[in-house]
Order: C-alpha cells, then structure tokens, then sequence
C-alpha cells in the first residue's frame, strides 16, 4: 500500500510538472497557430493522442469553430461547422467534462447526442473562461477504455492553461488585425489623396488591399453608365482574372449591388452569383458618393467564409474611402477638361491649341516630320447672328463643332480658335493628306441640314511644316491668309498657304479702310431705289479704286467690294426662302464642270464669280414681286426678266469684268435662240452663262425652288431631254459627268478614321 501511494505520489509529482512546463510553453507565445501547434505536441507526449481538436463557439456566427482538429495523427485545416446536437455542443451546454470509455452508442442514445462515426472512447473538457464556456478540449479513440478519470484530471489542467493561453493569443490576434486594418485605411488614404489620375490611384489602392486583405480575389469596377455595366479596372489577390470584365447591371452578384446599390454578400456551391469561376462566397459594396453609384468594390472566395460584422465595417470604410477618391479625381479630371474645353463648341481652347501646336513644332523639329494646320471661317455666320440672334449663333457653332469632332482623326487637335473660326492641327501629316481632310470637311459642313438651312459654309486655309513656315506663328499666318483666300474667292473653298509663299502676304490682308463700304439692314426692301442705292456704291467703288491705280482681277476682289457684292447676294437670296444659298451652290456647279473642261485658272476665277453674282440684278425687282410663291403674269414675268440686264448693269461700272458681266447678262439665253434678253443662240452665248444656265436649272430642280424636290439622276434626265434647245448638248454631257463623278467620291468611306 505504502508503495502504491508512493508511485502516485510521484505521478502526480510528475504530471504537476509537465502541465506547469506546459503552462509556461503556452504562455511564451501569441500566435494562435503556434500555439495550437505547442498543444498538440504536449498531447501527443501525455496522451498518445491520434485524434484530437480544440473547438470554441463563435457567438457572432452561431457556429463551432475548429482552430485545431488531429484525426489519425495527420492536421487538417482551420473550418468551422453550423452548431448541431453533438458531443461538442453538449459539453458547451453542461460546461462538465465528458468521459465516455465503453458503450460509446448506447451512452450516446441515453444523452440524446448525435454519436460520432468510428468512435469508442471519447474524453472532452469544456474550455471555461469567466466563468462561461467558450470551447471544448478532447481526445477519442476507436478502441474502448482507451483514456480514464487521470486522463480526463490532465486534460482539464492542461484546458485551463490552454485556455487562458488562447484568449490572450485571440485578443493579441485581434489588436493585431486592427492594427493591420488601421494601417490598411491610413495607406489607402494616403495613396487617395496623393494622386487624382484614377488609374494610378486604383493601381496602389489594390497593391494596399492586397497586402492587408487575405482574400483570394479582390476587385474594383467603376460604373459605364453608357453601356449599362461595370467594368473592372483594378484587381487584387492570388486570383487575378478579371481585369476589365465588363458585368451588365443587374446581373450575378456585383450586377445587383449596382442595380440596387445596397452591399450584398453570397453563397453557392456552384459560384453562379460570382464573378470567377470556382468562387463560392463573396461580398459587394456600393462605391457611392452623395446620389451617384461611382461602382463596386467587392471580394471573392473558393473556399467557405463567414463574413463579420468587424470584416463589413472594414469593407464599408474602404468603399468609403475609394468613393470619395474616385469623386475628387473625377471632379478634378472634370474641371481640367473644362480648362482645356470650350464650353460653348465642346473642342479644344485657344490656349490648348497652342500649347498643342508648340509640343508637335518641337517633336516635328526633332523627328523631321510634318505636321499641317487647318484653319477655317465660317461664311454668313455673321448674317445668322444679326439677323437670328445670338443664340442661333450658338446653335451654329455647337453644330459645326460636333462636326468636326466627329469626322477629324483621332491624332488630330480640334479647336476653336476665334468667335467663329476653328483650327485642327494634324500630326504627320503634309499638305495633300491635309487638302483631302479639309475638302472632306467642307462638303461635309456645306451638306449638313441644320448649317445649310441657315445658309452656312466654312472657308479653309491651310499650312503645313515645314513647307509653308518654320515656327507656329508663320504657319499660323499662312493659314490664316489661305483662308482670307478662300473667302475672296466666295466661300465655301479650300486654299494652301502655297501661293503666299510666292506671292506678297499683302494678297491675303483686308483692302484698305479708304474704299467705300456697304451694309444693309435687315429690313431693306428691293426695287428701284435699291437699285440705284447699289449703282451709286459701285460707281463710289470704281472711282476709289482708278484713284489708287488699282486694277481689278475676277479672282482677288479687294475684300470690301467682294463683301458689298455678297451682302446684296445674300439679301436677294432671303428674300424668297426657296432660293437660299442658291448663288453659292450654283457658282460650286459651274466651278466644278469647268475644272473638267480643264480650263484656266482665271476662266474658272471669272465663273466662279459670275456663278455668285448672277442674279444680283435682283436687288432692282420689287420685293413683292421677289416673294411671290405662285405662277407670275405675263408683265410680272417680263419685270422679272429685266433682272440679268440689271446685273450687267451694275456690274459694267467696274472695269475688268466684262466677261463676268456678260455671263451675268446672258445666263438665261437658250442654246436654239429662245431665251433673253437678246435671244442669243449656240456658241454666241459665253460659256460661263450656258454652264450658268446649266447649274442654275440642276440647283432649283433638285432643292425644290419651283416644285417639290427631284433625285439628281432625275434632273439630269431631264437636262439631257432639254440638250440642244434650252442648253448646250456638249456641256450638259461635262455636267451631268462631273456630278456623277461627286456623287462617287462623296459616298466613297473615308481615308481618315
């Protein structure tokens, strides 16, 4: 008996000292893995335990949490399990020790507990701290009477230090996580603030998550209200596959979170709600600032997890967070847009331009390559703002803008560069690629519907480096005198800075504030009087200019005279609404068929003019005359008729110009001698007045000046029926040719992108 107490007392003595080694071990340590590590070593030497766990109960989660499980001597996984009628659950309940040795199911059915599979001795300890239970600590076996009353006194001493030991080593982890959250907000908010480029902005917030989230996939889509979807543009984790996914509102876990724009977590087996294949649980949050859904920030996971109220607080300061990040570098991108965007046309500012031109002068000085600049003015605008207002004008200049935005290269700067003149600089480009964009660009502002009902067109002039300058000014200046060009020569026209580096720059400036002007209101009226207002100015204008000795050239009007004759054009032209712009679009017709007659340039300058001016003579026919919609009698029509003498008229008082003004005189005599006013027939009539006669036809016929609007293959039948007794057989043919080949190119795509 002696001997017996005394081998006890020794294995008490023995055991007392392993579990206060043990005690001391746990303690040394914080790290929750570490130490369940150190448990199971000690369990191992005291126990020879294959089969053993550490479970605790997450109140928050209403779940068994598995921080260590051993079965057959090999570790698994951290997991966790919904609460259940089972061993663990009991020993929760009762807070005793369990010490099950024999009769494992039968002892399971008498304590109404779910058995274990392939069990036959269990021994569990609850894990009690302040006097409630938070986990339980147990080894079982499948053999029976395997553990008894000594094992079950070990394994509540050693629960107790082991339990006190992991609280602390859970209260360190979690100071440690809220450090690291603390430390993740502080960098996520640095890097908000230290750049407002949003790409860049996205880029390091992602590299934060991904060092202080330990999620497999991390993302951040923005919104694209246009196409209705979110888009992914930075990502983080160990799975990175879905930069630049696009996912339609509405649609799967994050489409749902941008439709309704509340968080949303998931869980499916299949991954179906989720963005990657294989995930299985996730959280969305709304990026939201104020009103506005800017996108979604959200984290996906393979693997089953709970998300916590402490993990949501996180998420939602994060998407905090990048939501005002997002919207200061929006507002800042905004407001540079706007300093570089002119609010009115929606193109690029004077000053944007210029930086622009002066960044490429440098690199094509560099590189040696060309680049070219356009600059147009647009003709009548001024007539559309005195005459409709300033807000017609805007509507003007917003139309030609959208225009230019949308059919230039997307290489090219467009901008505005005055009240009403634009400027596009184009990067490697020379002179010809540079005529073809702008011919483009004409026909194209000279077609469309809302500038041509008011009577708009542009000229352009262009220059290009290093042909035509040096530096930006130079090249600006020609330009700028190229269209000066264009508009002498009526308008809608395209001219190179070529000639003025021959020719005197004088060419392109303004005549002289000493020649007599000539204006109009509004409200003038046609007639007699007009007429003779107009004589008298054209004489005042001819006396003017034999006093400076100066000589008069079809194609270089001083700037004065040529404005005057246009302000009477286009008084004519609104006087009748059916008849708008038809001056210019008949000058484009007769310009046209004598550049495929292939006749000189000062021929095609003196058709161009008389194609303006043909019915200037209008001006002396009585208004109500001029406005009349329907059939006119036999003396109005003789009245009428007087009209091309009348233009012959004013225009005889300027020397130089009497092929213009026979053109003018002679543009209604018909080619079989039945026309006026001098019944001249076939070659008799100047050519410019038969290809006048030509044009004019075409024009009313297809805009429905007399009647209702004809396709151009229809009048062109129609000129060829009249060829050889109103019109020249020969002329029609070029015409009909040239129209034809127009028709061709203008439906031809595009070159420029």
């Amino acid at each position: 008996e002696n001997s017996y107490l005394i081998q006890q007392t020794t294995r008490r003595t023995e055991e007392m000292n392993a579990l206060n080694e043990i005690g001391r071990a746990l303690s040394s340590t914080l790290d929750l893995d570490n130490l369940c590590d150190r448990i199971y070593a000690e369990m191992q030497r005291l126990f020879d335990a294959e089969n053993f766990f550490i479970a605790r109960f997450s109140s928050e989660r209403q779940q068994v949490l598995l921080d260590l499980e051993v079965i057959g001597g090999q570790r698994l996984s951290r997991r966790s399990r919904p609460l259940e009628n089972g061993l663990i659950e009991y020993v929760l309940r009762t807070r005793k020790p369990l010490l099950v040795r024999e009769d494992f199911r039968d002892e399971m059915h008498r304590l109404n507990i779910q058995a274990m599979e392939g069990v036959a001795c269990f021994c569990g300890v609850p894990v009690v701290l302040y006097d409630r239970a938070v986990g339980v600590m147990a080894v079982f076996s499948s053999e029976e009477k395997a553990y008894d009353e000594t094992h079950l006194e070990l394994m509540m001493a050693l629960a107790s230090s082991a339990g006190i030991a992991m609280e602390n080593a859970r209260l360190f982890g979690q100071e440690q996580e809220k450090s690291r959250h603390l430390t993740l907000l502080n960098n996520v908010s640095r890097h908000a603030i230290a750049t407002l480029n949003v790409e860049q902005m996205l880029a390091r917030i992602a590299e934060e998550l991904e060092l202080g989230l330990s999620y497999e996939h991390i993302g951040i889509g923005l919104a694209d209200y246009d196409a209705h979807e979110i888009v992914v543009r930075a990502e983080a984790g160990q799975r990175r596959e879905a930069l630049g996914r696009r996912i339609p509102f509405g649609e799967g876990l994050i489409g749902d979170v941008a439709r309704t724009g509340e968080a949303s977590s998931g869980s499916a087996p299949d991954g179906s709600p989720f963005l990657l294949e294989g995930s299985v649980c996730g959280l969305a949050l709304p990026l939201v600032y104020g009103d506005e859904l800017l996108g979604v920030l959200y984290v996906e996971s393979t693997e089953e997890h709970e998300f916590t109220e402490e993990e949501h607080l996180l998420l939602r300061t994060l998407a905090d967070l990048i939501s005002g990040a997002l919207h200061n570098a929006r507002t800042l991108q905004k407001a540079q847009e706007q300093a570089i965007t002119d609010g009115l046309t929606g193109v690029k500012t004077h000053r944007f331009l210029m930086e622009a031109v002066s960044s490429e002068w440098r690199r094509a000085t560099r590189m040696n390559r060309p680049f070219a600049l356009l600059l147009l003015d647009l003709d009548r605008f001024k007539f559309v703002n005195d005459h409709y207002g300033h807000l017609e004008g805007d509507v003007v200049l917003r139309r030609v803008g959208r225009l230019l935005e949308e059919h230039c290269r997307r290489s090219d700067v467009v901008a505005r560069y005055g009240g009403d003149e634009f400027v596009i600089l184009m990067v490697e480009t020379a002179v010809e690629q540079a005529r073809q964009l702008a011919n483009k660009l004409r026909g194209l502002l000279a077609s469309d519907p809302l500038l041509r009902q008011r009577g708009i067109t542009a000229s352009f002039g262009i220059a290009a480096f290093p042909v035509h300058g040096s530096t930006p000014e130079e090249l600006l200046e020609r330009a700028d005198a190229a269209m000066y060009l264009s508009k002498r020569r009526g308008g809608n026209a395209v001219s190179s800075a070529q000639r003025f580096v021959l020719e005197p720059a004088e060419a392109a400036r303004p005549a002289s504030d000493d020649l007599p002007r000539f204006e109009l209101r509004h409200d003038f009226v046609t007639g007699p009087e007009a007429f003779d207002l107009v004589l008298n100015w054209l004489e005042e204008m001819a006396t003017a200019l034999s006093n400076q000795g100066r000589s008069l050239m079809p194609g270089e009007l001083p700037t004065a005279l040529l404005d005057g004759l246009m302000t009477v054009v286009r008084v004519v032209d609104q006087k009748k609404f059916s008849t708008h712009d038809h001056a210019r679009r008949v000058s484009e017709y007769v310009v046209m068929a004598g550049e495929a007659l292939g006749l000189e340039a000062t021929e095609i300058d003196e058709m161009r003019l008389a194609g303006l001016l043909h019915d200037i003579g209008k001006i002396g026919v009585a208004e109500n005359l001029l406005r009349k919609s329907g059939p006119l009698q036999p003396t109005e029509r003789d009245a009428m008729r007087q009209h091309s003498v009348m233009g012959w008229k004013l225009l005889s008082v300027l020397p130089g110009m009497s092929r213009v003004q026979q053109m003018v005189r002679h543009h209604h005599e018909h080619f079989d001698g039945s026309g006026y006013p001098d019944k001249l027939a076939g070659q008799r009539i100047p050519q410019g007045a038969r290809l006048i006669s030509i044009a004019e036809t075409y024009d009313a016929l297809v805009s429905g000046m007399l009647e209702l609007p004809r396709s151009s293959e229809q009048v062109l039948a129609e000129l060829q029926r009249a060829a050889g007794t109103q019109f020249d057989p020969e002329l029609v043919q070029v015409f009909q040719q040239a129209i034809r080949r127009r028709t061709v190119e203008s439906s031809s795509p595009s070159r420029n992108p």
